[in-house]
């Protein structure tokens, strides 16, 4: 008579584990369901249907700390008023404040004036398209998040866009041990490996949801997760 204890080792030797897949098999499987997951569950926001440089500019902007469908109707009520660069940039900064006060966090206006100002004084009425110019605007409120988002999001580049969301997502998936957080130039780096070539914007989209809609900071849905048999922490958590 075979022992409880042996059947389980043969049905363990028998079922397939993510452990003995590759890593870069893993991270294929990841970037295909995420794909897959985006092109059913991926929200819809207004500022996912432009490529317009300086919406997706103030999108991000009034995102920073905000939940998205907080952030709509301000969004709107924002570009009505203030439809480019350079009309944020002659803007009065207590109009501004006025305009997104009911977001909170009042200290976005004067980012919003101090950055739009930067980027016509610098650049003219164009928000640049690549990395080394956007560099010259990095400081409070801008920094790698911000540009990617822009060169992904308005202009189509194949770049990571890494939030804490993301940031979270690999780290449970992956394993992954990051040092300063989402601004861990590693993270960055692996995320970038995960990018599919020509459809980042979708991915990037995707990423970001199934972090607030599934691999959430607590309580993560991992009974419904489509990665769970890739995945490190879910892995961890079916053992307990």
């Amino acid at each position: 008579m075979i022992s409880i204890k042996r059947i389980e080792r043969l049905q363990n030797k028998l079922r397939p584990s993510y452990m003995s897949l590759e890593l870069s098999k893993r991270k294929a499987r990841f970037t295909e369901t995420m794909q897959k997951w985006g092109s059913i569950n991926r929200r819809i926001f207004p500022w996912r249907r432009t490529r317009n440089p300086y919406q997706v500019f103030v999108a991000e902007i009034l995102l920073q700390r905000t939940r998205a469908d907080q952030a709509e109707s301000t969004y709107a009520k924002f570009l009505q008023k203030w439809s480019d660069i350079t009309a944020l940039s002659n803007a009065k900064i207590d109009e501004v404040r006025s305009t997104i006060r009911s977001l909170g966090l009042e200290y976005r206006a004067k980012r919003l004036q101090k950055l739009s100002r930067e980027i016509v004084q610098n650049f003219g009425p164009k928000i640049p398209d690549n990395l080394s110019e956007l560099h010259r605007l990095y400081g409070k409120g801008f920094g790698d998040y911000m540009a990617h988002a822009i060169l992904c999001f308005a202009y189509g580049k194949d770049v990571p866009v890494v939030d804490r969301n993301v940031e979270r997502i690999l780290e449970r998936v992956f394993s992954l041990q990051t040092k300063g957080g989402h601004r861990d130039p590693r993270l960055w780096q692996f995320a970038a490996e995960l990018i599919p070539r020509g459809k980042a914007r979708e991915y990037n989209w995707s990423l970001i949801d199934f972090g607030a809609l599934v691999c959430s900071p607590r309580n993560p849905k991992c009974r419904i997760c489509p990665i769970m048999e890739i995945c490190d922490f879910g892995g961890k958590r079916a053992g307990d």
